[in-house]
């Protein structure tokens, strides 16, 4: 009896163990179709793990003490909502953007592979620019995005008074790739490096201000309609090694007293190479860049400065190279 008893112990636990071998197996082989939805307003307290693909019906936020780490080969895809509608946690026009947003207060690890990537897009079947907000951190520290897609978005990262590396990610269609500026309420400050980037194909590539000093190097910023870089009121950045071409404005600059911008490649761009703006009455350096051409006359035409408007700033362009910068770009 006793041998019995034992007998039946051994085979109800062979049977628990088949049943949840089954259950695994059923969870592996769902359909590629299947996500999770995240509801709208829902708020992350915890050290949280994403993984497959994760659907957001509105905005999320990471919750300051908190980290969110997605993996490698995960979809973060965002529902279309109406502008600062319902799904909206906050309509503070000034530091969110009108549609769906997942907000790092506490902190975001989004680190793919480059044969697995992160990827952040619309859910819409036929997807468009600004679908969705942003990536958007307030205020928050020690984030990383490497090996990050980013599609249709509003800004996809933008970052208010926060700290970020952006790496090896590649950003299209969305209406501007990275913007940043730093908020008066905040005491911390943007620290941004972006390196070995693609940003093609969007309205706008890089657009940062508000005392901001981001290093962004090598980096190729290609083929944005309105822009590849534009800075407005910032702080010390630098911007070497890049390869800014085929945007309707390579670099746009508007008030900035302090930026060097060295060993690019700043070339065929369709309006100017380098613009600047009214009320950018500093001069600018610019040494030891490819302009297109070799000769002075040549890259002074793709240029606009105190030449065509004497109230604005002078561009220095001495050192210039008479062919592209070796390394600059992807290396």
């Amino acid at each position: 009896m006793k041998i019995k008893n034992i007998s039946c112990l051994f085979l109800c636990r062979f049977m628990l163990v088949l049943m949840l071998s089954a259950s695994l197996w059923v969870v592996a082989a769902a359909p590629a179709s299947a996500f999770l939805e995240i509801p709208a307003k829902y708020i992350i307290t915890d050290d949280t793990v994403w993984h497959g693909d994760i659907r957001l019906l509105g905005d999320v936020r990471v919750e300051a003490g908190a980290t969110l780490i997605i993996e490698p080969g995960t979809t973060v895809s965002f529902v279309r909502i109406d502008e600062f509608g319902a799904e909206k946690l906050s309509k503070d026009k000034n530091n969110h953007f009108p549609r769906a947003e997942l907000i790092i207060r506490g902190r975001l690890v989004a680190q793919g592979l480059p044969d697995s990537p992160v990827v952040f897009t619309s859910a819409e079947n036929k997807p468009s620019v600004a679908d969705w907000g942003a990536v958007n951190f307030i205020g928050s520290r020690d984030n990383l995005l490497e090996y990050c897609r980013f599609s249709y978005g509003h800004t996809s990262v933008h970052c208010h008074s926060a700290q970020v590396v952006v790496s090896h990610c590649t950003f299209h269609h969305n209406g501007v790739a990275i913007g940043q500026k730093n908020v008066k309420t905040i005491a911390m400050k943007c620290s941004v490096p972006m390196m070995y980037n693609v940003i093609t194909d969007n309205g706008g590539g890089i657009l940062f201000g508000g005392g901001t000093a981001p290093d962004i190097v090598h980096n190729d910023i290609r083929n944005n309609k309105f822009f590849g870089i534009y800075a407005k009121k910032s702080g010390k950045a630098f911007i070497r090694y890049n390869d800014i071409d085929g945007n309707g404005k390579g670099i746009i600059l508007y008030a900035v007293k302090d930026i060097m911008i060295r060993d690019n490649n700043i070339a065929e761009n369709i309006d100017y190479n380098m613009s600047l703006l009214e009320g950018q009455v500093y001069d600018v350096k610019a040494p030891g860049n490819w302009w297109g051409a070799a000769d002075a006359a040549n890259i002074r035409r793709h240029i606009r400065d105190k030449k065509q408007d004497s109230s604005l700033g002078h561009v220095e362009f001495s050192e210039n190279t008479s062919a592209p910068v070796h390394g600059a770009g992807l290396i």
